[in-house]
């Protein structure tokens, strides 16, 4: 059987063609060091390639804007997602980075247009305005300040010299299990972890105050990074309800995120309570939450 002419293909499949030259490439360049077969390359070029056709039949998403670009993009999240399996250490490391760039001004930023996130200093006559302000945010700032004098540099990279400094892991060794912990769910399984996410969400809000703040100000993932941070840079929840969660006012989450997750001495120092109550409000919470979530089933 022959192939389809051009003109028997759907844009769909005339777009994915497109797409596969541009996720080879990211893969290529963001694994070159990764130790793993190549039908692994292969299950991680798969996902991002369901991803991307799971967006091009989104007839609700808004227009793709810089088609490459959001391909090298969903690419990269692909990979981003399978360190994170891999790797927790390194990705709180890289949180961590992303946070100080974002807070510190002696920093900036940019998106280049294939996707690849890169950083530099600032020159030093325009040191001012904004910085970190805890203690372990100044020194991580000042490592980065160190490695940053030598130019521009991917994040990826950036991340990679912290963490060689200070012990973390490459995220090297990937297995099969790795990439499949990280495939994209069914459409109707994804906008159902959402609707639970946002029930949660209300559920928490709704908690008596000392048990909501024990639990929010402590929540860390398996990466150990505070939760409630993420929350705020993956837009999952607008960051005027966190701060109302938190009792504190807006313009003062900036300074509370950059110490998240607290120590369960500072919470009951906040709380006018023991450090063992700290632990049973959690606990508290906790269950009553399981209860909720149990009944709406």
């Amino acid at each position: 059987m022959s192939l389809p002419s051009i003109s028997d293909r759907s844009p769909e499949m005339l777009l994915v063609d497109r797409a596969l030259p541009v996720i080879d490439t990211v893969i290529a360049r963001r694994c070159r060091y990764w130790k793993m077969a190549s039908d692994l390359r292969e299950d991680m070029r798969a996902e991002a390639l369901l991803r991307l056709v799971r967006r091009l039949r989104d007839a609700d998403a808004e227009p793709i804007a810089g088609f490459e670009e959001y391909v090298a993009a969903v690419t990269s999240r692909v990979i981003d997602d399978i360190i994170r399996a891999v790797s927790p250490e390194w990705t709180r490391l890289k949180h961590r980075i992303r946070y100080v760039l974002a807070h510190d001004d002696r920093f900036r930023a940019a998106v280049l247009h294939d996707g690849r996130s890169v950083c530099s200093l600032e020159p030093a006559s325009k040191f001012g305005g904004r910085r970190v302000r805890t203690q372990a945010a100044d020194v991580l700032a000042r490592s980065m300040i160190d490695v940053l004098r030598g130019g521009e540099m991917l994040i990826d990279e950036l991340v990679n010299e912290i963490a060689a400094r200070t012990g973390v892991g490459d995220p090297t060794h990937i297995t099969g299990e790795h990439i499949a912990s990280v495939r994209t769910p069914a459409p109707g399984a994804a906008a159902e972890s959402a609707q639970s996410l946002r029930s949660l969400w209300k559920e928490i809000v709704e908690l008596p105050r000392r048990q909501r703040l024990a639990l929010l100000l402590h929540a860390r993932d398996a990466a150990g990074d505070s939760v409630v941070r993420l929350l705020v840079a993956e837009a999952i929840v607008p960051a005027s309800d966190l701060a109302s969660a938190l009792e504190v006012r807006e313009a003062e989450l900036d300074d509370l995120l950059g110490r998240l997750p607290l120590m369960d001495a500072m919470i009951a120092e906040s709380l006018q309570v023991t450090r063992q109550q700290v632990i049973n409000l959690r606990s508290a919470a906790r269950d009553r939450l399981a209860r909720r979530m149990t009944r709406k089933r």
